[in-house]
């Protein structure tokens, strides 16, 4: 097969080969996203932490984001702005 060069590229292809798109497919609208109204974060916490919020999740038999929800509730109650959820 011949090497491309900068000739070949510039020279006018004939009609008969060049595809013409098709319209795209009308796309059905996505459901509204159902929402618990909670706001997502980010947290940055060093790796031994994270290890040892493993260990004591797995004991629990919870996940690790849900221990850190009861340090958050804890922290909210010791400064009397707990709220019920």
């Amino acid at each position: 097969m011949k090497k491309p060069t900068l000739r070949d590229s510039l020279t006018p292809k004939p009609a008969a080969t060049i595809a013409v798109a098709s319209p795209p497919e009308p796309q059905t609208p996505k459901p509204p996203r159902l929402t618990d109204q909670r706001v997502n974060t980010t947290l940055r916490i060093e790796p031994e932490k994270l290890e040892r919020l493993k260990i004591i999740a797995a004991r629990k038999r919870i996940r690790v984001n849900e221990l850190l929800l009861e340090g958050v509730d804890h922290v909210l109650a010791l400064h009397s702005l707990h709220t019920a959820a």
